[in-house]
């Protein structure tokens, strides 16, 4: 058959042959998961979840990357930021009841604690977050010096100076895996579809959104909601949200099980540093039990960006973030991390050494957007957004999710806080700020 004798599909015929649904997610991350849980719950109407399942193999992918492939992440209300705190409140308040619900098990309530050596001195933010907290419901103590510290927690050293605060209750930390499924779960009980494919194309026409994935699927949705991190960035319909990203690492420290017995009391922990070179603070999960059958304590660090050791790490494009997921990392940084474990938990039996790269997307105002992002109102508007976990969010996804699900469902913002806290900002006005 000649070019010019092809059939030609009338845009119409096409539209009546895709599979319609009211609201489609597109990223099933710890907030996109969360919205279409909420999603399928309140509206009643007919909801997909698009994105794909993590990759097999990282060294060999090549599509998408996200960093809630993990076993464990904080979770607490003590912040020294309000907002931040009581997303979480909210979000941990929930926890139990999508357990319940999905009968998956992925909040472990093992205490948090921060400690910080600027205790009401010049660049201190913990007592604020001491107060912020209790003002948001958190079990917390005061632990005021070392010695204090170590009698609460022996297998811990700290430095002279350091002052901390333990939160109880319901900080410790989250499975960030184990958590997506238990919220996927409980959407598909709600009568929500989920397809595990990537999502390459958004096309906004008069009856919604028509969707094409890499898997050569197309489907219309009357809305959209993108919740895909960083690739968020590049899915808006002829927009660019001003998204960042940047590549960390994370050290694994695989531990026996006469290590894993002597922590087993470990709290969460998030610590300001003194002295300690390239970095800035750092935080650790207690010892958890990774897909592999090992057991693995976690450890994470912000870092100074003006001594030599730290590095530029942003990820501007797809292919930066590709070339960083099938990386080890720099390996200072997994020194710098190594030591500090070493000088956290003097004697510490580790079996082996492994590093894991992340990434960490922050907005332009270090809050999540939640917004329309077409350019119209909420009444009007076919494309949302919920993205930018900003390094905060995965402890408040679900409070985040059902943000997005109440903008979506209501069609205007009826959330308690303003919406301008969490405003979509385009790259055409982020100069601007």
């Amino acid at each position: 058959m000649m070019d010019d004798e092809r059939p030609v599909i009338d845009a119409e015929e096409e539209l009546a042959a895709m599979e319609t649904f009211s609201v489609a997610v597109i990223g099933l991350g710890l907030m996109g998961s969360a919205a279409c849980r909420h999603l399928s719950f309140a509206t009643g109407e007919k909801v997909v979840g698009i994105g794909p399942a993590e990759p097999e193999d990282w060294k060999s992918h090549t599509g998408v990357f996200a960093s809630h492939y993990d076993e464990g992440r904080i979770t607490r209300i003590v912040d020294a930021n309000s907002i931040w705190s009581l997303l979480a409140a909210r979000s941990i308040e929930r926890y139990g009841l999508l357990e319940r619900e999905s009968g998956i098990r992925f909040h472990y309530p093992s205490g948090s604690i921060r400690v910080t050596p600027n205790y009401k001195k010049e660049g201190d933010t913990l007592s604020l977050a001491y107060e912020v907290g209790r003002q948001n419901g958190a079990e917390v103590e005061l632990l005021p010096g070392k010695d204090v510290l170590k009698r609460r927690f022996p297998f811990f050293h700290f430095d002279d100076g350091d002052v901390g605060v333990i939160e109880s209750g319901g900080a410790g930390f989250i499975n960030p895996r184990a958590m997506i499924q238990a919220q996927l779960l409980v959407a598909e009980k709600q009568g929500a579809s989920v397809l595990r494919e990537t999502v390459v194309e958004l096309e906004c026409c008069s009856v919604g959104v028509k969707i094409r994935t890499d898997g050569g699927k197309s489907l219309l949705a009357k809305r959209v909601l993108i919740s895909a991190d960083i690739y968020s960035k590049w899915l808006v319909p002829g927009r660019e949200l001003a998204l960042k990203t940047f590549g960390e690492i994370v050290l694994l420290a695989e531990l026996g099980p006469e290590e894993e017995q002597r922590l087993k009391n470990m709290p969460s922990l998030i610590w300001r540093l003194k002295g300690q070179g390239a970095l800035h603070s750092v935080y650790a999960c207690p010892p958890v039990r990774y897909p592999d059958g090992k057991t693995y304590l976690k450890i994470g660090g912000t870092w100074l960006q003006d001594h030599p050791d730290s590095r530029n790490s942003l990820l501007p494009k797809k292919e930066d973030i590709i070339r960083w997921f099938h990386e080890d990392g720099p390996q200072e940084e997994a020194d710098h991390l190594l030591q500090v474990l070493k000088n956290l938990l003097p004697g510490i039996a580790i079996k082996s050494v492994d590093t894991k790269p992340c990434i960490v997307t922050y907005t332009a105002h270090n809050y999540p957007y939640i917004d329309a992002a077409d350019g119209k109102s909420f009444q009007d508007a076919q494309v949302f957004v919920v993205t930018g976990g900003c390094g905060a969010a995965a402890k408040s996804a679900d409070e985040i999710g059902r943000i997005a699900a109440l903008l979506i469902e209501h069609r205007n913002w009826t959330y308690d806080m303003d919406a301008s806290i969490f405003r979509a900002v385009f790259q055409d006005s982020a100069a601007r700020l």
